[in-house]
């Protein structure tokens, strides 16, 4: 720790390990100058919107506070330098990172990205009902279509920020004003929109703890943004072309499809510590017009997929990867309304989808990334979030093939069961009941509010919340500070309930 002084102000600077605090040589009174060279907060700021961010002590003491409502001191400090008295411990933080849409770790490669699964724990109280309120509501960012990213961009706590891709705007939520904040483009360059549905956007980062550089698509190109929670500013500048789907990091590099100068689509990579793109090997692809979904990928491969067929990317020759498009068999309709494709015990990943043939329509399997992939029947078609499957008409938790219909009623229930999220370390799965007196079809093809019911299917089935909303399953869920919270376009709050550990 050191001290020096600015003369012209006679304003003390303390330098305490990678923070630098000013003393009013006054008031006594400290506050934040910089933090980790990335300068000081608003003078706006609430002292204890900030104070977790930094591990600053918060002392409430008359003769600390100088006339403020809170002093804020370093967390190193563990007396007051006014009165002498101990000060409180730093409040505790949380450093859980959550990554759009379903809270994975994208630079994981085991399990496969892409799918509905998370390692975050999702586990209410058994004495839950629908009757219970929750636990905390949460206001909702202003009107828009929002992705939740919980991430600490090397703070000392984990923010919430909501991402509204398509006008390319981030906003914080304040946890002691309980309020959104929009962040400032602290650069020449403000981040830029993407056309990407909600089914197709996605992000990339390599660190989800510190999170210094967050890789999105967006229609001017690959957006490489920092953000700045403490002066709550972000920083964006643009490489390559329009983004046609969503960037994946794969085997260190960040993976991403773009408009090449052509008009033909192609596959980019991109160095998380480097600035240049260099693109595939592979053709120039006659596909640039298709809606790409989310892209899955394991160790052995990238997958992106389209009506058109399947963009993949594989290791190639060398260290150089290749891609290619694989065309769906003849008669084969992907069905990605239907949930995410489906992890086999055997570690391939198969997609849902519709086969015509002489002998009409049936539901089928498709084995991904093969040019003559196996095709398995299903005797009707299941909900998915990548290893739990639901029948649409039944409230049991099957595998899409192997005696797939032992044990099942038959009858419609009235009832659809929609997955949403399952847990990896928790073993239960997120699900929406709809009450559905219709076909399948005719609710998916639906804006008309439902009545919907929110459970935890597990070792004990927990349903804890019902509300009436369109299209439930756009009912995006997310963990932040120990709490699942729910958050869909038509609702005003955000619920959350506390998770049980």
């Amino acid at each position: 720790m050191s001290t020096w002084l600015a003369s012209a102000l006679q304003i003390e600077h303390w330098a305490v390990g990678d923070q630098t605090w000013s003393r009013n040589p006054t008031t006594g009174a400290f506050e934040l100058a910089d933090y980790k060279g990335w300068g000081a907060p608003p003078a706006t700021c609430d002292p204890l919107d900030l104070a977790t961010l930094v591990g600053a002590r918060v002392s409430v003491e008359g003769a600390d506070r100088a006339g403020k409502p809170v002093a804020l001191y370093p967390g190193a400090f563990k007396f007051s330098p006014v009165t002498g008295k101990a000060l409180p411990a730093p409040a505790v933080a949380h450093r859980d990172a959550w990554l759009p849409p379903f809270g994975g770790d994208s630079a994981g490669e085991d399990p496969p990205q892409g799918l509905r699964l998370t390692a975050a724990p999702l586990a209410l109280r058994s004495t839950l009902s629908i009757e219970s309120l929750p636990d905390r509501q949460l206001a909702a960012p202003p009107a828009g279509h929002y992705q939740f990213l919980v991430v600490a961009c090397q703070t000392c706590d984990a923010r919430l920020l909501a991402v509204e891709y398509s006008r390319g705007r981030i906003h914080q939520w304040l946890p002691h004003s309980e309020r959104w904040l929009e962040l400032r483009c602290g650069a020449v360059h403000a981040l830029v929109g993407s056309s990407l549905g909600e089914e197709a956007w996605g992000m990339a980062v390599q660190d989800p703890q510190g999170a210094t550089r967050i890789f999105m698509p967006t229609d001017a190109g690959l957006a490489i943004v920092s953000i700045n929670l403490i002066a709550r500013t972000y920083e964006s500048r643009t490489l390559g072309a329009r983004c046609l789907g969503a960037p994946i990091l794969w085997q260190g590099r960040v993976h991403v499809p773009m408009l090449d100068d052509d008009g033909k689509l192609g596959v980019h990579v991109l160095d998380p510590a480097g600035a240049a793109l260099s693109r595939v090997d592979g053709p120039a692809l006659d596909a640039a017009s298709a809606k790409w979904v989310r892209p899955l990928a394991d160790r052995r491969q990238i997958v992106w997929m389209s009506s058109a067929g399947q963009l993949i990317v594989k290791p190639g020759t060398g260290d150089a990867p290749e891609a290619s498009l694989l065309p769906w068999p003849a008669g084969i309709t992907p069905n990605f309304e239907l949930g995410s494709p489906y992890l086999s015990r055997s570690g391939h990943l198969w997609q849902q989808c519709s086969q015509q043939d002489d002998e009409g329509q049936r539901f089928v399997f498709v084995q991904l990334g093969r040019a003559e992939p196996e095709i398995r029947p299903a005797s009707s078609p299941r909900l998915s979030t990548g290893s739990a499957c639901f029948q649409l008409d039944a409230r049991l938790r099957i595998a899409p093939w192997f005696d797939a219909d032992d044990g099942l009623d038959s009858e419609p229930s009235g009832e659809v069961i929609i997955p949403l999220l399952e847990s990896t370390s928790s073993s239960t799965v997120l699900c929406a009941r709809v009450s559905s007196p219709g076909s399948v079809e005719s609710l998916f093809a639906s804006s008309d509010a439902c009545t919907t019911t929110f459970e935890l299917h597990g070792e004990r089935d927990v349903q804890f919340w019902v509300a009436r909303m369109p299209r439930p399953w756009a009912t995006r869920p997310f963990v932040y500070a120990g709490h699942l919270y729910l958050y869909h376009p038509g609702q005003r709050r955000l619920p959350g309930w506390r998770i049980d550990s």
